[in-house]
């Protein structure tokens, strides 16, 4: 086996092993999932949004009372 030779074993290793990493590093971003889930996101902005309009109209219900 010539030095050439040698050199061309170690450089497919790295390639395997390149792409080995990669795809290993893939399949770990997609494992990721985020905290909370973009339903549960609406709804608790619907909810803190009905909550301010209740208290929004509760707030108007007594300015009307005192002005009568």
């Amino acid at each position: 086996m010539t030095i050439n030779t040698i050199f061309l074993f170690l450089l497919v290793i790295a390639a395997y092993l390149n792409l080995y990493l990669t795809f290993s590093k893939r399949k770990q971003k997609k494992k990721t999932k985020l905290p909370i889930s973009s339903r549960e996101w609406s709804e608790k902005l619907e909810n803190e949004n009905f909550k301010s309009w209740l208290s929004n109209r509760e707030r108007l219900k007594d300015k009307r009372k005192e002005k009568f």
